[in-house]
């Protein structure tokens, strides 16, 4: 069994995490040569906010996973080591964790870092009024999914503050893969007494916020195209931050960013998926396939894409070759909602996709039965609607391919491309201010069940109503680790539903993360399974 599967089989952070380690610009380095203190990381749009509980854009999440800190993180070899606790004890079966907190954990204001700022946080992310769907992550604990929805009160959580420094934490069964969750920055502390303060205000600005990460924000307004991230003087491992400032700058055009890379403005840049053969011949370059999927998202308050008939349509409509093969696009099609080489059951050591096999493909003549059946229930035979994406010219070319498909096969429907900035789109997500939207959606964690429960779908605890789905995620849920292929089954099951039945989704792309980075900034290492970056252990050459 290859190393690579054993990480994903054993859902435990040990040793595959996806690092810059394979390329030149990382070895083992004695700090023999002078330091630079000053790094310059171009990001692609402006931080929505620094609110734990509220990001959902990659620009926030990835400044959340370096300003907090909660109980675990990722250390430089990519393994996962506590953090904010000091230890961990587990009881009753691996349902229930009780952790002593670091003493010398601290906030950059100079306030300790509490087991209180941990159940501030939690019940706030967990809330009726979050109307996010960051809240999944915590699915694994107790009683959660019933707070949320509103059917028991926040304080039957399974979280407690035993005291100052003991923090109970209880899921709702024994869980492989908490750790994974309790790394994800959506389940980090807020300093309870700052966040009360500003209220709505909270984390919209660098003023507006503390931090107990390496790193602190300064400069950060709203709509700022211009950041930094300062050494956090009261960070408890402060002894390992090598670089006392990473300069953020909001750069759009990635031409633009490429050639600034290139005359040394940057020392880091992500590309994403589209990029040319020249570009990845040059130094500088690396790139990874990462499970980071694109889908098409149906508004189910409104009447077309409320209409089981027409998703189907739409989702089989589709040619996601075409797609996989656009002029500079690196990934592959799609035929489910969880990508492949992704997750590999330690049974038989079958990636998960391929035991699923493809739930959906281009069947024109099953597009056109569906569409004839969506037109009479609609009662029109022309349907205008409006597909939503990035204001992103490479996302223009995979959206001009879809307008093109539909309007092929499903003859009377018109679809008009609208592109808005991402943080507008997440907005008119959460709110269902559109007919259709084009998103790209990562995992933060290592099993099917992140794509399960959230996918990258704004309210679909809410909205998707299909019992058969939701009683086999309870299944995979409660279901004994050890017991994988009855686990499995029961999660190809509710994507076969999802997908294929309700077409809740229409999936199309998996994708790589290319990007350029200095040969002589050293540490820099990956999410696993995420285009997030960890500068705690960052070091550069002058």
């Amino acid at each position: 069994m290859k190393a690579r599967k054993i990480f994903v089989i054993t859902i435990s952070l040990v040793s595959s995490i996806l690092s810059v380690g394979c390329s030149s610009h990382q070895t083992k380095k004695s700090h023999e040569k002078p330091v630079k203190k000053e790094v310059v990381m171009r990001i692609q749009d402006k931080i929505k906010t620094l609110d734990t509980a509220m990001s959902l854009d990659s620009n926030s999440l990835v400044t959340d996973q370096n300003v907090f800190e909660g109980l675990y993180r990722y250390d430089k070899k990519g393994h996962l080591v506590l953090a904010g606790a000091k230890s961990e004890k587990t009881e009753n079966g691996g349902k229930v964790h009780v952790y002593e907190l670091r003493k010398d954990a601290k906030w950059s204001n100079g306030d300790p870092v509490v087991a209180q700022d941990y159940v501030y946080a939690w019940k706030k992310l967990l809330s009726p009024k979050n109307a996010t769907s960051n809240w999944t992550n915590l699915l694994i604990l107790k009683n959660a999914e019933e707070i949320h929805e509103g059917r028991k009160d926040l304080a039957s959580l399974g979280v407690q503050a035993l005291d100052d420094h003991t923090l109970r934490v209880e899921l709702r069964a024994n869980v492989p893969y908490y750790k994974e969750i309790l790394a994800i920055s959506a389940t980090y502390p807020q300093n309870h007494a700052i966040a009360e303060k500003y209220g709505n205000d909270y984390g919209k600005t660098s003023e507006s916020t503390v931090f107990n990460g390496p790193f602190t924000v300064k400069g950060l307004e709203r709509g700022s195209h211009k950041w930094e991230l300062i050494k956090n003087k009261n960070y408890w491992g402060k002894k390992d931050v090598k670089v006392k400032k990473f300069k953020y700058v909001v750069e759009k055009n990635k031409e633009k960013a490429q050639k600034n890379f290139f005359k040394g403005k940057f020392d880091y840049a992500r590309i994403g998926c589209f990029y040319d053969k020249k570009l990845a011949s040059k130094s500088g370059f690396h790139h990874h396939r990462i499970p980071e999927i694109s889908i098409i998202c149906f508004n189910p308050k409104r009447q077309a894409t409320g209409n089981v008939h027409f998703r189907r349509a739409v989702t089989y409509a589709i040619d996601r070759e075409k797609i996989a093969t656009t002029k500079g696009f690196h990934g592959q099609a799609l035929y489910g909602i969880v990508p492949a080489d992704y997750s590999y059951n330690p049974e038989n050591d079958v990636d998960y996709r391929e035991d699923a096999g493809r739930i959906v493909d281009l069947n024109k003549a099953k597009a056109k039965s569906e569409w004839e059946q969506a037109k009479k229930e609609i009662g029109k035979n022309q349907v205008e609607l409006t597909l939503t994406l990035n204001d992103n010219r490479d996302y223009l070319k995979i959206a001009k391919i879809i307008k093109k498909n539909l309007e092929t096969i499903l003859p009377g429907l018109h679809i008009r491309l609208n592109s808005v900035a991402v943080n507008d789109k997440l907005t008119q997500a959460i709110d269902y201010d559109y007919d259709m939207y084009y998103r790209t959606w990562q995992p933060r964690y290592v099993d099917p069940m992140a794509f399960a429960v959230n996918g990258g779908i704004e309210h679909l605890k809410k909205d998707y109503n299909n019992p058969d789905y939701w009683n086999n995620i309870e299944k995979a849920l409660i279901t004994n680790a050890n017991k994988f292929s009855r686990r499995r089954q029961c999660l190809i099951a509710a994507e076969k539903d999802l997908i294929e039945k309700d077409a809740f989704v229409a999936p199309l792309c998996q994708q790589e993360n290319g990007y350029l980075l200095n040969p002589k900034l050293h540490g820099l290492v990956f999410v696993p399974y995420s285009t997030n970056y960890i500068l705690r252990n960052c070091w550069i050459e002058k």
